[in-house]
């Protein structure tokens, strides 16, 4: 089995290096070498080796040699095995004097040798891996808390960095804010430096969060010393002792508005699976209560605006989008809570859940997926009342985004047993529009057809255009729609119900058309009671 991190060999015999390399390389262990305790000091900082393995003629003449090397790297107990002649006389008292952790005697045994050393890096491993046990249901018992206090959204995320100082070895945890159209980000918590708070960072010198920003994407750097998108800070950056990171984007309408960024000084480098996925769902929860500060602060007067007496700007907390803004962040921060809780009950072992148990759990996220669906709606339509519904425009190809779209709601269709049709009669649909937005619309209108067909039935997804416009179709053999209802269909809070019962929230297709009449388009319902639905949306061609 491979293993990860680093055995540095402390040697002035170079003929060591040679008989111990291949045999703790074969595993996968990075091999350091160097001749003397100085340069081993260097070292042991720059690379944070797992174990060291110090010749005992070195330690000998250089008293303290194992102190020192474990100076370097007081984040964490340095292992040392001395590299003993079996010749010498009294190995036990150069064990005691040299302060080693271990010893091996030469010639090399290959089985003897691995067991030593695996055994001290295994040692490391597992105290890494018990101190993240057990803690995902007391971590997210603090957030049920947080979620609930009456805490400003600064406090909550002082805490959030806080609790996750507790729960991950971390050299530092901090939250910054960012915006599109600034080069400077600003610190809003940091788990070790409370005056780092509001502190206003020139992005240019953090290349790790400008990657994250560009591409919206996590970043793991395992070794911030060898990875090049750190070449031009590195000389900074080996004064602060810490050797792998993690920055995870916060994500608001596909633009990240903050980073959490998690340093570690580790032995073995870089972030276990489970780490990564419990910091995601930390930065999930943190960017409810960013996003919050981000609406406050666009809203709160500067200084110079209090001392001539000003207020809120405009009339924020007295109109309808405004306070469907605020309540669905707080309702996402709540939603974000149960998720956790719930994936964390889907994930145990069955052999510890009877069948009542799984069905509650199973409802409890079908009932997480309503609320997600529900927020997502409340935040959209309150962007939308407030006049900030933003469009990224770009021409694109409309038929194949769509069919490419329809591969990821497959697995739904199959699982409700129903068949889904396509029908394209042209060979391109030129259009500009926001894709995400158009994509938005699309699964919709398709989440409706799904949900209101019943088992067995049949889905036709109709790609057409002429020379004016692109039409998108999508036609379902559900109960229909009543003649009543179908006026007033794209209305704020009007829905049907499905076959099952579920009531829809009544903001899905009001969003359809604000977004579709946004781009200068069309969209439509058509229904038989009985016969089933056909919406329909159309869009400008380009050429």
């Amino acid at each position: 089995m491979k293993k990860s991190g680093r055995v540095l060999i402390v040697a002035s015999n170079p003929r060591l290096r040679e008989q111990i390399a291949p045999v703790v390389g074969e595993v996968g262990l990075q091999i350091h070498f160097c001749t003397d305790i100085s340069t081993a000091c260097n070292m042991a900082h720059r690379f944070r080796p797992a174990v060291v393995l110090l010749d005992a003629g070195i330690a000998r003449e250089n008293l303290n040699a194992c102190r020192k090397l474990r100076r370097c790297v007081p984040e964490y107990h340095l292992p040392i095995l001395l590299l003993v002649p079996l010749s010498h006389i009294d190995i036990s008292s150069c064990l005691c004097s040299s302060e080693a952790d271990d010893f091996i005697c030469s010639p090399y045994q290959r089985e003897e040798l691995l067991a030593r050393v695996l055994a001290k890096i295994d040692g490391i491993s597992s105290r890494n891996v018990e101190s993240f046990t057990q803690i995902d249901y007391q971590f997210l018992a603090g957030l049920s808390h947080l979620a609930n206090a009456d805490l400003d959204t600064t406090q909550v995320l002082k805490r959030v960095v806080e609790t996750i100082s507790q729960v991950i070895d971390v050299h530092r945890c901090s939250i910054t804010m960012v915006r599109e159209d600034e080069k400077f980000g600003y610190v809003m918590a940091s788990n070790d430096d409370p005056d780092l708070n509001g502190l206003k960072i020139d992005l240019e010198k953090y290349p790790e969060i400008q990657e994250t920003i560009r591409t919206g994407k996590p970043l793991l750097i395992d070794n911030i010393y060898h990875h090049p998108l750190m070449e031009g800070v590195r000389p900074y950056l080996e004064k602060l002792g810490f050797n792998s990171l993690l920055v995870l984007p916060m994500v608001d309408k596909q633009r990240v508005i903050g980073v959490l960024v998690v340093r570690t000084a580790r032995s073995i480098e870089g972030f276990a699976e489970q780490e990564i996925s419990f910091c995601q769902l930390v930065a999930n929860v943190a960017t409810s209560a960013l996003r919050y500060a981000r609406l406050i602060e666009d809203h709160i007067p500067t200084a110079a605006e209090n001392l001539a007496g000003g207020a809120l700007k405009g009339d924020f907390f007295e109109t309808k989008g405004g306070l469907l803004d605020m309540a669905a962040h707080d309702l996402r921060l709540l939603v974000s809570v149960i998720d956790g809780y719930g994936l964390l009950l889907n994930e145990a072992d069955d052999g510890n859940l009877t069948s009542q148990q799984r069905e509650f759990i199973d409802g409890l996220m079908t009932g997480c997926r309503r609320l997600v669906e529900l927020t997502n709606n409340l935040l959209d339509f309150s962007r939308i009342e407030a006049g900030k519904l933003d469009l990224n425009v770009t021409k694109i190809d409309l038929r194949h985004m769509l069919e490419a779209a329809t591969h990821e709601i497959q697995p739904l269709i199959k699982r409700r047993g129903i068949t889904l049709d396509i029908q394209a009669r042209v060979a391109q649909m030129q259009t500009r529009c926001d894709a995400e937005n158009i994509r938005r619309v699309f699964y919709n209108l398709m989440s409706n057809a799904i949900k209101f067909t019943p088992q067995g039935g049949q889905i036709e997804l109709l790609l057409n255009a002429d020379g004016k416009d692109a039409f998108v179709s999508i036609v379902d053999t559900g109960p229909g729609i009543s003649a009543q209802l179908l006026p007033r269909l794209f209305e704020e809070f009007s829905h049907g119900c499905s076959p099952d019962g579920q009531h829809g929230n009544g903001l899905g297709l009001s969003i359809c058309k604000h977004i579709v009449d946004a781009h200068q388009g069309r969209i439509w319902a058509e229904s038989i009671v009985g016969q089933g639905s056909r919406f329909t949306f159309c869009l400008p061609i380009v050429s």
